[in-house]
């Protein structure tokens, strides 16, 4: 055993002894690393500094051109002040202008007038509107209103008729139907009143218009007082029977039934050649469906649609488009 631990010992010291030198080359080569490290750093620290003092070089240069260019401007705006001031100061006083002469009075205009025609040619003209205006002793208001006593009376001024939005305006507007205005609402409704609800295209040719006005006269004004004028209401299109007449229909059915109605009719009383039929009389306007029922009226798809309602159901149309809003 002393000689085993005698021959142990120098080995270990020799191994202890390698330990140590591998330890210090080790500790050596971490420090140069550590110290390689701290010199790339203050190595850029240093190119970082460089670049700083160069950029605030280049700031400070451009800062001295940017005032040399605001003095030079400066002095430019306070020489031309001076320019304006003196040549200010050598204008010579203006010389006074002389009043405008007085305006030549404007002789005053006359209105155009225009002159009355063939009354009873009229009569006949006025067929084409007998089928929603009444006029003569005892007319009513139908799908348009009366025309008694049309001349000189405020457009839309008749109480309890219900006009379109725009004749409603024309009212406010102060609209009178004199005879100007007259025979140009006759040539052309909507070039008058745009958006009336009257779907009558107009009268082209002026002596017709003046026929027109001369037999409506007649039911305004002297020479003829209107009970003593005779009465021009058409008769009715259809005899029906007052039970027929009496039925009250159903806003709210015929609202539904209108569906069908309201794919050509408009509903806000306008038209695109198709008449209007809002606000409509009842009466007239279940007697207009029982003429295109019994065909008397010609026109075709009308007949179709009012052959496939019953009384009721058209006095339910009749209601809706009376009141519809």
């Amino acid at each position: 055993m002393a000689k085993t631990g005698s021959v142990l010992l120098p080995v270990l010291g020799g191994v202890a002894a390698m330990l140590s030198i591998a330890y210090g080359v080790a500790s050596r080569d971490y420090r140069s690393n550590e110290i390689a490290a701290a010199e790339s750093l203050a190595a850029s620290f240093e190119q970082s500094a460089a670049a700083a003092t160069a950029r605030a070089t280049d700031l400070e240069a451009d800062l001295a051109a940017l005032n040399a260019r605001v003095q030079a401007q400066a002095e430019e705006l306070a020489a031309l002040q001076a320019e304006i001031a003196s040549a200010a100061q050598a204008a010579p006083e203006p010389e006074p202008v002389a009043a405008a002469p007085a305006p030549e009075p404007v002789p005053e205009v006359q209105p155009v007038t225009l002159a009355l025609g063939d009354a009873e040619r009229g009569a006949k003209i006025y067929g084409q509107c007998s089928g929603c205006h009444k006029v003569g002793n005892g007319a009513k208001n139908g799908v348009g209103p009366h025309l008694n006593s049309v001349f000189d009376r405020r457009a839309g001024s008749i109480e309890g008729f219900k006009y379109s939005k725009s004749m409603e305006r024309a009212f406010g507007d102060g609209l009178v139907w004199d005879l100007e205005h007259l025979d140009a609402y006759i040539e052309n409704p909507r070039a008058l009143v745009s958006g009336t609800r009257m779907s009558f295209r107009g009268l082209e040719d002026q002596q017709d218009r003046n026929d027109l006005l001369a037999y409506l006269r007649t039911f305004s004004e002297s020479p003829q007082d209107l009970p003593e004028a005779a009465p021009t209401a058409v008769a009715r299109e259809v005899a029906l029977s007052d039970e027929i007449l009496s039925i009250v229909g159903d806003v709210a059915y015929g609202e539904y039934l209108a569906a069908e109605c309201l794919t050509c009719h408009r509903r806000d009383g306008g038209d695109d050649g198709i008449p209007s039929i809002v606000y409509w009389p009842e009466e007239d306007f279940v007697i207009a469906m029982h003429a295109y029922k019994q065909k008397l009226r010609p026109h075709p798809v009308m007949q179709m649609m009012a052959g496939r309602l019953d009384d009721e159901e058209i006095a339910s149309l009749a209601a809706y488009f009376a009141t519809l809003e």
